[in-house]
């Protein structure tokens, strides 16, 4: 059961934290972007700064969630047989 639970607050992102050095320095990127969406971020005011750093938390987050489900696939696999097979064992003592 440990299992399906941890699995299920990693999909909710609820445990899933990134590491990375909250106090790097900042550094200088040239980048490319539609004119377009550009132009609609300045509009609402947006720090493009803080929306590039969230987006890439975001997509690292969740790379590594993807990553960690395939390390674990198997492992997932494996106790939802089991569940199936022989049944939880909460049931088998009476707690649910």
């Amino acid at each position: 059961m440990r299992v399906v639970l941890r699995r299920k607050e990693q999909e909710k992102g609820g445990s899933m934290q990134l590491h990375y050095d909250t106090k790097a320095p900042r550094q200088s990127v040239n980048l490319t972007a539609n004119s377009d969406l550009l132009r609609l971020s300045r509009s609402k005011k947006v720090n493009l700064s803080a929306l590039l750093e969230k987006s890439m938390i975001e997509f690292l987050k969740q790379n590594e969630l993807v990553q960690w489900r395939e390390e674990n696939r198997e492992s997932f696999d494996s106790y939802n047989r089991m569940i199936e097979t022989d049944g939880m064992l909460s049931e088998e003592s009476g707690l649910l």
